[in-house]
């Protein structure tokens, strides 16, 4: 019984990790068979990034406050509310409009992820004995490794499924949510991770006790933006690009005749870029192939 709490978030926060990764993989190759550059697709993650740093400043105080069954519920909810918008994504619509909506839509997921990564985080300290540290420790790397394994398998599943049908990537993510709520509602203490003595407030996040916390912060601030500034928009974008020898001049019938990445523009039978806006000078992977190499970079790596 008193393991339940742990294995309820666990399972919860590591199905969301799967549908994590994979709307990344979605949105991006979605967009970028829709002839986005890769300023535009940096820009629909701007709000999801955003979202997520004041999310967690505030997520430590919600917890505190009305428990983690709260905070885990609600981040499954806007999972669920951020791909369903996607839903909605029209092909037709001007880039502007397209970039406005997925960026709002990306929000959600942004909020979804930290609220639900708080009680991931948190229910190993809450379940564990002070007197067994050691084993804490363990719980702690075991939920991270699980983490980073299941977020590379959302990066491939999304980048598969999205080849079959991009509602049917979205579905099947959905799906997984789903699974997880029920157990999230019907199976947690509502006064699980609420402060016994105090409620913790937006002052006390930024520590003067211990100033190293803070510095630490820093630092993982600046670490993340350098990973993200080369891994989640323009590495994909490379691995996606065609090489730029014979676009607009080698002759074609076929898209089997023009390099990888590249397609024959049938009007005036010469190859070109499968996006216009995406460059040229990569290694033209098909969006499996790109999935499945960035999601394995994850697994080994971590994230």
């Amino acid at each position: 019984k008193t393991l339940r709490p742990f294995v309820i978030i666990s399972s919860s926060y590591l199905l969301y990790t799967v549908t994590d990764g994979a709307i990344r993989m979605i949105v991006l190759l979605h967009a970028y068979n829709n002839n986005f550059s890769a300023l535009e697709v940096a820009i629909m993650f701007t709000l999801y990034e955003l979202a997520g740093v004041f999310t967690n400043l505030a997520a430590g105080i919600m917890g505190a406050k009305w428990g983690i069954k709260l905070t885990l519920i609600c981040g499954l909810v806007l999972q669920l509310v951020s791909y369903g918008l996607l839903f909605f994504w029209d092909e037709n619509w001007s880039k502007s409009t397209s970039i406005v909506f997925v960026t709002f839509a990306q929000m959600f997921g942004g909020i979804a992820k930290d609220l639900t990564k708080l009680g991931g985080k948190t229910v190993t300290k809450l379940v564990t004995p002070e007197e067994k540290s050691t084993q804490l420790f363990k719980l702690v790397s075991l939920i991270t490794g699980w983490k980073n394994s299941l977020k590379g398998v959302g990066y491939f599943a999304g980048s598969a499924l999205l080849n079959v049908s991009y509602e049917l990537a979205l579905s099947c993510m959905m799906g997984l949510i789903l699974l997880a709520m029920p157990w999230a509602i019907l199976g947690l203490d509502k006064n699980l991770g609420t402060a016994k003595k105090e409620n913790a407030s937006l002052s006390a996040v930024f520590t003067r006790e211990n100033p190293n916390l803070n510095i630490l912060s820093l630092a993982r601030l600046f670490l993340f933006a350098s990973r993200d500034f080369w891994f989640e928009v323009p590495l994909p974008f490379y691995l996606r690009s065609p090489s730029c020898d014979g676009l607009g001049t080698t002759t074609c019938i076929v898209d089997e005749d023009c390099n990888n990445g590249a397609i024959c523009n049938f009007d005036i039978g010469v190859c070109e870029n499968l996006n216009t806006g995406g460059g040229c000078g990569g290694v033209g992977w098909d969006r499996i192939s790109t999935g499945a190499f960035l999601g394995l970079y994850i697994i080994i790596y971590g994230q």
